[in-house]
């Protein structure tokens, strides 16, 4: 009775193994067949890999080895077993690496065929594996007890064979890790200072982000409810994410790990790597419209008409760097308001800290004045500069049309010299400084944003500034003084608004678009509040003068201080605020894990 049980049960057995198998090669072959291209690209070479390594299969495992219950197969089986959903999956994305791509549909049915050819090997392997093969092998007419290695010089080369076998499957785990659950990060630049620093490793949770089968839509479910204050990994926008982007991304994070981290092919058109993905912070959720001033993130929803100023973001934007904790300060590498950089071994390291601390006092100083400016005395002032450069400009003997095509606001201080040399003695000059100084005054009273209000004063502070400066040079002229450097160094008057000059040009062109943000979305063209759609987020680093994030494009272009201002100074602006999809975001950080003094739950 106990031989007849054991008979049942080991041929239960054999059949169990039979259909594991054919369920496994059967999903193999449909996804070869489905791998089949016909356009004339690299797609093609997904078809004849997928049909050979799964005609090698079929024919050891069930032709060679099950049919003739041959145990001298089982660790050739074994490993074609194991590689299998490995090849499969590279010929996927070879598949998908060409032209044209696939539709969902055709995608869904290739990812459930190779889901199949995954679990059945693994449930394969463990049952083939040297511990279960005399149990897997039992009714055989030569039954194997484990697999035997070689002996002598051969034993070597299994050896360093087996290793390297160990090792690529290995690669392909962690590769797959990667791609659905969990990935490990280091740290590229100092966006998210203090949270991370440059070189910190971090672990980012992928499973509950919805990961995706790559260069497809198919995947898990995007489980996770994001809000403000998360800190999150995604791709980064600024780059493109066309068909043929996203195939040279995929196919140098293979390379990368497949010559073990040694090769990195993702690269931008100017062969620099890519600085992708990103690491941010939430700063806006579906449904909110935000503006930036001064440093403080404003927030209003349909529900209300006012911004109200947002403190969670207050809780991470670091602006001073000098006010972190004391530990990290000598870690940091690069200090935005510091006008001086590190020397070797960072010796200069207090002075660096001091021009940050001190250049941070200014803009904020520079700040509450421009809040207070007053604009009808502004707009005298502008008025009494041009009644005062008509009294000293020349009426006769004037040579040429004047013209002034820069309004760059750097060009207009540091030109200012010969401009207004330019202005006194060609034909037209005094009519420009008048227009150039009072272009700004209809529209003073106009209602305006924070945002643009404060553009609008720093347009009329550097026009004043611009226009005293002219007058006093005119007055130089007049005077017959213009060869006399040092009375033009030593003028008081100059002295004074070079240096309001040299303040406002680092606000303008530094510190501008780092500290402030225009409405966003913007308004639409009847000034009707618009909103981050739904499923759309915004993002910005914690460092907010030393990231490159949401706020920004990729390029600098040169915009009006004011657009309603016709004759506006002018300055190189990268500002150009931006959403994106939560389908972009690949993953949270959840353990920063080295430096081990570091070590702690990314919240």
């Amino acid at each position: 009775m106990s031989n007849n049980k054991k008979s049942k049960k080991s041929a239960s057995g054999a059949k169990n193994q039979k259909v594991l198998f054919e369920i496994e090669l059967l999903a193999a072959i449909l996804f070869s067949l489905l791998s089949l291209s016909f356009n004339a690209d690299i797609s093609l070479l997904a078809f004849p890999i997928a049909l050979i390594f799964t005609g090698i299969t079929l024919y050891f495992s069930w032709f060679s080895m099950l049919r003739k219950k041959d145990s001298k197969k089982c660790f050739c089986v074994l490993k074609l077993t194991q590689y299998l959903p490995y090849v499969l999956f590279l010929t996927f994305i070879l598949r998908r690496a060409g032209k044209n791509g696939t539709s969902f549909f055709y995608d869904l049915i290739t990812v459930i065929l190779w889901c199949i050819v995954f679990v059945t090997s693994l449930i394969i392997s463990h049952k083939m594996n040297d511990k279960r093969i005399k149990d897997f092998t039992a009714d055989w007419p030569k039954p194997k007890n484990k697999y035997d290695k070689p002996l002598g010089g051969a034993r070597v080369a299994f050896e360093i064979v087996d290793w390297i076998d160990a090792l690529v499957q290995a690669i392909f785990i962690v590769l797959l890790v990667q791609i659905f659950i969990l990935q490990l990060y280091a740290i590229p630049s100092e966006s998210m200072v203090p949270t991370f620093l440059i070189k910190d490793r971090v672990a980012v949770s992928k499973i509950d982000c919805g990961p995706k089968f790559p260069l497809t839509d198919i995947g898990l479910p995007d489980m996770r409810k994001y809000k403000r204050g998360d800190t999150i990994v995604l791709r980064n926008p600024h780059y493109s994410m066309d068909r043929k982007s996203e195939v040279k991304t995929v196919v140098s994070q293979l390379i990368y790990m497949l010559t073990f981290m040694q090769v990195n092919t993702n690269k931008d058109e100017n062969g620099e790597l890519k600085a992708d993905p990103l690491v941010k912070r939430i700063c806006g959720e579906p449904g909110e419209q935000l503006v930036m001033q001064d440093g403080v993130l404003y927030t209003r929803t349909k529900k209300s008409d006012d911004f109200e100023a947002n403190p969670m973001d207050a809780k991470y934007a670091t602006w001073d760097l000098t006010k972190i904790d004391k530990s990290l300060l000598s870690k940091v590498e690069t200090y935005p308001l510091s006008d001086i950089s590190f020397d070797y071994n960072k010796a200069n390291y207090r002075d660096v800290l001091l021009s940050a601390s001190e250049n941070y006092q200014t803009m904020l100083d520079l700040e509450e004045e421009r809040r207070s400016y007053d604009l009808d005395l502004a707009a005298i002032q502008a008025q009494e500069l041009v009644r005062e450069f008509n009294s000293l400009a020349y009426n006769s003997n004037l040579i040429g049309d004047f013209s002034q095509d820069s309004l760059f606001e750097y060009d207009l201080f540091t030109h200012v010299s010969d401009i207004t040399n330019r202005l006194m003695n060609q034909k037209g000059g005094k009519e420009w400084f008048q227009s150039f100084m009072t272009s700004w005054i209809p529209a003073k009273d106009q209602s305006l944003d924070m945002y643009a209000m404060s553009n609008y004063k720093l347009n009329v502070m550097t026009k004043i500034t611009f226009g005293k400066l002219v007058v006093r040079y005119a007055q130089i002229f007049r005077d017959g003084k213009l060869g006399d450097s040092n009375y033009q160094e030593n003028d008081s008057v100059i002295k004074e608004n070079l240096q309001k000059a040299e303040i406002l040009n680092k606000y303008i062109q530094s510190w501008l678009d780092s500290r402030n943000m225009p409405l966003f979305p913007a308004n639409d063209a009847n000034g009707n509040p618009q909103y981050i759609p739904k499923d759309c987020y915004f993002m910005m680093g914690d460092n907010r003068f030393n990231s490159l994030d949401l706020r920004h494009a990729n390029d600098y272009s040169l915009k009006n201080l004011t657009p309603s201002d016709d004759l506006s100074v002018k300055y190189y602006s990268i500002i150009q605020p931006q959403y994106i999809n939560k389908k972009y975001i690949i993953g949270k950080p959840v353990f920063r894990f080295w430096p081990t003094y570091r070590m702690a739950r990314v919240r």
